[in-house]
């Protein structure tokens, strides 16, 4: 988010009540910071559910036929060694490293994934220039309007986020 609208909330039933009412006004493109986890506001936000699974079960998937086929190659294809009449393909020779490189797949997956999809690559954001937003890290809820919306108007949004009745209200990335 660029630019857009902020407003504080003292609690996260106000917060909820903010979100319900500028939502109803149309917009779509919020967000929400709070102090706490919370599922409601997740489902008041509309919050789809984490890909995070489907990158575990991708990254396990490739790493588990990575090392599978590394070690058929290695062993059964380029360098067949006959060691006690055992054929050079024994399947159940290759389980353990191909379940563990399964687990180390999914696990860098995973963390790659959450980097990219929380966005903590990125250090800085416009609306860390708001006065007062640490707040939301101890005791303060916030909302964050995005300018980019299709149905922005600016005297509008600001009017519907002061009928919620927010602590403070500020503009962020230029918005005001």
């Amino acid at each position: 988010m660029r630019r857009g609208i902020a407003a504080e909330y003292p609690s996260e039933q106000a917060l909820l009540a903010a979100i319900r009412l500028v939502r109803a006004r149309g917009i779509a493109r919020l967000e929400a910071y709070s102090p706490i986890p919370s599922h409601r506001i997740d489902a008041a936000l509309g919050a789809r559910r984490s890909p995070l699974a489907i990158a575990a079960g991708a990254g396990a998937i490739a790493g588990a036929v990575g090392g599978y086929f590394l070690q058929w190659l290695l062993v059964a294809y380029l360098y067949p060694v006959d060691a006690g009449s055992r054929p050079p393909h024994m399947p159940l020779a290759f389980a353990i490293i191909t379940i563990e490189m399964g687990f180390l797949f999914g696990a860098l997956a995973v963390v790659a994934a959450f980097l990219a999809g929380s966005r903590l690559v990125k250090l800085w954001e416009p609306i860390f220039e708001v006065p007062g937003f640490t707040s939301a890290t101890r005791d303060a809820f916030w909302l964050a309007i995005d300018a980019d919306d299709p149905r922005w108007r600016r005297p509008d949004i600001e009017q519907a986020v002061r009928d919620s009745e927010p602590s403070r209200v500020h503009g962020f990335g230029g918005a005001g």
